[in-house]
């Protein structure tokens, strides 16, 4: 009887070491090979703006610039994002030139410049892998006139093959004693479909308040097509046009009005990539319709962040909102506001 647990436990041990040594050869799978010879393992997390971020095991996340990698090696999915636009899905594999890498497609192997590469990224199998994106949050009082005022926002991104979606929150709420409360929320969810080249199509359904421009509530929804007309290590601008399907309600009456708007939007990010990091982002969107004559909405925002430490960043953000016949008679046109806030990124 002793023999015998003695050989299961044999049995176990032996088991245990080999799926140690297959969980450590699985986790170390990625490679890059410095120009000066070095090499290190551990894990892609993505490449943009010339740097890779890489997970060394043991050591930390590090930032690669691409001059400095002679080439690199996976066995993961990832999406590939060339200059020019094009896109494909594969793996990596080192190159005996330095510089270049081979891209392993279905049907084809790539020898690839790093230099015509601006975007990679991985291409997860587990839900929660595959989510990223950052949360902002920023708080004001000022006891003498007993204002204040609260922001939130995030960003989160759902990476699949040839699609992602990206769900959008902001909200922005002012307090004054004697006074009623202000408040701009909005959500907003974008699926996005790869199509040729630098072109998407996309779908998108949103959720907006505004006290300051009489809208109680507006819901929309819409379809549209764009280009991403510059996508370089440094920049990225964007450019779509569609219709949109909306119902609004004023803070004014309980009666609500359908519409039927166009939309015209262009986004830009500048990124520099430096001790501190700077991420530039602003969005304009302009919504004429064609249901209610000389009407224009339009909608502008930028925000600037600044790392602080890893992952770590603080913000300013700036909006401005514009509808030429609100919803509310007696409302606003506009309505614009700065804020800053801290935020963290994963």
């Amino acid at each position: 009887m002793n023999a015998l647990i003695v050989k299961l436990w044999q049995i176990f041990l032996l088991l245990s070491f080999v799926f140690f040594l297959t969980t450590v050869s699985a986790q170390k799978n990625d490679t890059v090979f410095f120009l000066n010879g070095d090499r290190i393992s551990g894990e892609i997390k993505d490449f943009q703006y010339g740097y890779l971020t890489y997970k060394t095991y043991g050591v930390s996340t590090v930032s690669i610039k691409y001059d400095k990698i002679a080439t690199f090696f996976s066995n993961k999915d990832f999406e590939i994002i060339f200059k020019d636009g094009r896109r494909r899905f594969g793996s990596f594999a080192t190159s005996h030139l330095d510089q270049f890498v081979n891209i392993v497609t279905t049907n084809d192997t790539l020898l690839t410049p790093l230099v015509e590469v601006v975007e990679i990224t991985p291409i997860k199998k587990r839900f929660w892998k595959r989510l990223s994106g950052n949360v902002d949050l920023g708080y004001s009082y000022t006891k003498a006139s007993t204002l204040s005022h609260l922001n939130f926002s995030s960003n989160l991104k759902y990476q699949q093959k040839n699609y992602f979606t990206r769900l959008q929150l902001n909200s922005n709420i002012t307090d004054q004693k004697n006074q009623d409360r202000a408040d701009k929320n909005d959500a907003t969810l974008t699926i996005y479909r790869r199509l040729k080249k630098s072109w998407f199509g996309l779908g998108t359904f949103s959720s907006e308040r505004n006290s300051e421009l009489g809208l109680d509530l507006r819901l929309q929804g819409g379809l549209g097509v764009g280009n991403e007309i510059v996508h370089t290590n440094s920049n990225n601008l964007l450019a779509a046009l569609g219709v949109m399907v909306n119902k609004e309600w004023s803070s004014d009456t309980t009666e609500a009005r359908v519409n039927v708007d166009g939309f015209v939007g262009v986004a830009y990010r500048l990124f520099r990539f430096k001790d501190p990091e700077i991420d530039i982002t602003s969005n304009v969107t302009a919504y004429p319709s064609f249901t209610v004559k000389n009407r224009w909405r339009i909608n502008f925002d930028i925000k600037v962040k600044i790392e602080i430490i890893n992952d770590m960043y603080f913000s300013l953000s700036f909006y401005d909102n514009y509808d030429s016949k609100p919803a509310s008679d007696a409302a606003s046109n506009n309505d614009f506001g700065a804020t800053t806030s801290l935020g963290y990124s994963f």
